[in-house]
């Protein structure tokens, strides 16, 4: 227990985690969230407002336990969980009730409302005690009436509860003993896999779009017609080269018989030396420039037997039109591309409805993007949001029920010809103009940030390879 807000008053609180998860398929509650378990949000938010000695009911089979950071919760088992919500309630009210002296407020909060927002919580304890109405819920914008605060002259509801709904009819049935505190945003429960889907989608979009806020903040440049025309050469690499692990696992896939869809395919990094031992490959990608230099490239290496295709993804009608109906390759591949896709999941079902065999992922531990991100704090004074990557993508597979093989590969470290190739990328990922007071910070940072390579190369000084994940998957897994 905690002083928390209310003064000399104690303070508990009550999580309620004994649920079976049956309509969610698996233990919900140790599933994966912003790189935390679903129930480790909960107790993470009560952490913030000082209360880290929660009692938590938790169910019989209690898988998460060893993946949650507990701090000093006390738990309890409900050895009958089929009684419902209300059961594990009564269990969690007797416990913090018993203790002397007993408690002048219990916070109840639910296992699967990962979005439980400390400052709920903390406007909930510092609302004035009335025994007359010793219910107070909060109320979200989606209908949600969690966390909900009681206060000792709530025992005769609590112990009225009834099955799996808790506190919830009574609160219709005794109005006169609620009140209700008004708040913005929202704090769904996770019962099926889809909430926790949407939950990922939700942090994913928001990430990206913080990002490209940051950009539109300090943005020197204008925006440009094909973004990747004065930088395409760096994209262009030997198509038989024999140096590249991620390149061996991609062709460790490849079949004779059968045709790729490369999403994103750039100057053909990957498509082209696909190509050459695949049936076909359909390189789609929305830059002119990218496209030309992949033209080129096959020509070069006598590769005929890739189609380009200038388009994004999901592809709109023209594109469709020139793709064809769907499924449309034997695989796809989305490789570096992604990152800054506000709406994953309608990209993720298109990549997916496009290939008959297999899907297939190229996805670094963090986006390609960030590489710049030291440069931020000394350019713009500020640091960079970072995208969701590699960790992010495999939460949202798995939360749409897909079990994908991971192959893990190290990169080598970035390295580029000179200091005006490398200040050249940089200027594009930090949006400076030539000659500004930000493009001088950007060329003293280059100088502290970087140091030259053996063979007269330039590189970011102190920064290790970066995991890259080749990941694999059934496109009818999800």
């Amino acid at each position: 227990m905690t002083r928390g807000d209310r003064g000399a008053e104690r303070v508990a609180a009550i999580v309620l985690a004994a649920g079976r998860s049956s309509r969610f398929g698996r233990d919900k509650l140790s599933a994966s969230l912003k790189g935390r378990p679903v129930l480790q949000h909960v107790l993470d938010a009560l952490a913030v407002v000082d209360i880290d000695d929660p009692v938590v009911i938790v169910g019989t089979d209690e898988q998460h336990a060893t993946a949650i950071d507990w701090r000093a919760a006390r738990r309890i088992r409900n050895a009958e969980p089929d009684r419902g919500l209300s059961h594990s309630l009564q269990l969690g009210w007797s416990a913090v009730m018993a203790t002397s002296p007993p408690p002048g407020v219990v916070l109840v909060t639910l296992g699967d409302q990962p979005a439980t927002d400390p400052t709920t919580i903390r406007r909930l304890l510092a609302e004035p005690l009335d025994p007359d109405r010793p219910i107070l819920s909060a109320r979200h914008a989606d209908g949600s009436r969690n966390p909900v605060r009681l206060e000792p002259a709530a025992a005769d509801l609590v112990a009225e509860a009834t099955r799996d709904r808790g506190l919830g009819p009574l609160m219709d049935l005794h109005p006169d003993r609620v009140r209700e505190l008004p708040v913005s945003g929202m704090n769904p429960d996770v019962d099926v896999p889809a909430d926790l889907v949407a939950l990922i989608a939700a942090d994913w979009a928001d990430r990206v779009r913080a990002n490209a806020d940051q950009v539109a903040q300090v943005r020197a440049t204008p925006d440009e017609a094909d973004f990747y025309a004065p930088v395409t050469r760096m994209f262009v690499v030997d198509p038989g080269r024999r140096d590249d692990p991620v390149l061996d696992a991609l062709l460790a896939l490849a079949r004779p018989a059968e045709t790729w869809l490369d999403i994103g395919a750039g100057a053909g990094r990957y498509a082209l030396p696909i190509a050459a031992v695949a049936s076909g490959v359909i390189a789609l990608d929305p830059s002119s420039s990218m496209l030309e230099a992949l033209r080129n490239g096959a020509a070069r290496a006598g590769i005929g037997n890739v189609r380009a295709v200038e388009g994004r993804w999901p592809p709109e009608a023209d594109t469709r039109a020139e793709l064809g109906p769907d499924p449309v390759a034997d695989v796809s591949l989305l490789a570096h591309v992604g990152y800054d896709v506000e709406l994953i999941v309608p990209f993720l079902d298109a990549m997916e409805a496009a290939a008959r065999r297999l899907c297939v992922a190229v996805m670094m531990a963090e986006s390609p993007a960030a590489i710049a991100a030291p440069f931020w704090p000394l350019v713009h004074g500020r640091e960079r949001i970072a995208l969701p990557a590699l960790p992010e993508f495999l939460e949202l597979l798995e939360a749409r029920g897909v079990r994908p093989e991971v192959s893990i590969v190290a990169s080598e470290r970035r390295r580029w010809q000179d200091r005006d190739e490398l200040r050249a990328f940089l200027r594009r990922q930090l949006w400076t103009s030539p000659g500004s007071e930000a493009d001088q910070r950007l060329d003293a940072a280059i100088t502290d940030l970087t140091e030259s390579t053996s063979d007269g190369g330039i590189q970011l000084a102190g920064t290790p390879s970066r995991d890259i994940g080749v990941v694999r998957w059934s496109p009818g897994a999800s």
